[in-house]
């Protein structure tokens, strides 16, 4: 199946402002996490009670998976930008078969067709366990 260029090409400028999106939040994010990290070495303000340095960890924590997300998605982003490149944008990166159009307008950088991503998950859900 191929996609005509028309669609293509609107695929590519909404992966681009997906792009642009994610690069402006995790900069943000990033901010908030070196002004925070800088406020608390400027003012010492270390966490005396046990609740207060338990609060403070389980922020800091959801801070740093909140960018590793972001980065993550970037990354799946910008691989998308480049199977696009190389002309093979919509074609599952395990069995080669097309992905189908409806996964690609809802996820624009899917990878994987249902159900290889399906099988992927579980894989990585039983990695977890």
């Amino acid at each position: 199946m191929a996609f005509d260029p028309a669609w293509l090409e609107t695929m590519r400028q909404r992966l681009l402002a997906h792009r642009a999106e994610l690069q402006r939040q995790l900069a943000d994010a990033r901010s908030s996490l070196s002004a925070e990290s800088q406020y608390q070495e400027d003012e010492g303000a270390v966490a005396t009670h046990p609740a207060d340095e338990a609060s403070d960890l389980f922020s800091a924590e959801v801070d740093a998976t909140w960018v590793r997300a972001l980065e993550d998605e970037l990354s799946r982003v910008d691989a998308a930008l480049k199977r696009m490149e190389r002309g093979t944008y919509g074609i599952c990166i395990e069995c080669g078969q097309p992905i189908e159009r409806e996964r690609l307008e809802a996820i624009p950088w899917a990878e994987r067709c249902i159900r290889d991503q399906e099988r992927f998950e579980a894989a990585q859900a039983q990695r977890r366990r």
